[in-house]
């Protein structure tokens, strides 16, 4: 319990300022309550993810289960204090059923697992009148059916977003992203990144087939030599 909240981008309340490898392995709550954990400990649930009928959150041998009941959109964000001198993300994951046929640069914009990473307080516009507006954010995600690396747009955000597809990897299989969240800042957005002030997991099977099952795992994520502050 100890290591959780000494990291992951302060969950506890130590003191303000830390020097730390932020990190998390989830497999090491298996069997508690991955819903209740998770609201102690500062995660946010937005959209759906606080539907039972929607949303299925586990903690097994695979790490922090995520599961689509149904078609629907589920954010876990995690949102207290922020991270400086940070620059990759390292993400051990995987999915056990993808949305069929789903393709941002189709337009078809399904995901079964994704990472947002929030970049700094400013809030961008949307593009969309009914669209809340959101700081600057990359979006890493798993997929079948996408270019790896590229950074797409979505239907909103196209100025402070990007979503990109980092690895296809096979159904159950786990794989490792080290993405360096600071480069690629600099490079889609044309200037050097904000302090990390947020991360947010997130599925989205609105519109897919299969009734919107999916199902994926994160085992792990760390922001490796980071440096957060808890206090704002």
């Amino acid at each position: 319990m100890k290591k959780l909240l000494l990291m992951l981008l302060a969950l506890s309340f130590s003191p303000s300022v830390q020097a730390a490898e932020p990190a998390v392995d989830f497999r090491d709550f298996k069997g508690q309550d991955a819903k209740a954990f998770l609201k102690k400990h500062n995660f946010i649930f937005e959209r759906k993810a606080d539907d039972s009928r929607k949303t299925k959150l586990t903690f097994t041998d695979k790490g922090l289960e995520i599961e689509a009941l149904a078609r629907a959109q589920s954010f876990l964000a995690l949102k207290k204090g922020h991270l400086s001198n940070y620059r990759d993300v390292v993400i051990k994951w995987g999915v056990n059923k993808f949305p069929r046929g789903a393709s941002y640069a189709k337009g078809k914009r399904n995901e079964a697992i994704m990472l947002y990473a929030f970049f700094g307080t400013e809030m961008i516009g949307s593009g969309g009148l009914i669209v809340p507006d959101s700081p600057y954010f990359i979006a890493l995600h798993l997929c079948e059916n996408d270019e790896i690396n590229k950074p797409e747009k979505g239907r909103y955000y196209h100025k402070g977003g990007r979503f990109v597809c980092v690895a296809k990897p096979k159904p159950g299989e786990l794989v490792t992203t080290r993405f360096d969240l600071k480069q690629a800042f600099q490079e889609y957005f044309g200037f050097p990144a904000p302090p990390l002030h947020g991360i947010a997991f997130e599925f989205d099977t609105n519109g897919a087939p299969d009734g919107g099952k999916t199902s994926a795992f994160v085992q792990s994520i760390e922001f490796p030599a980071a440096t957060y502050n808890v206090n704002d």
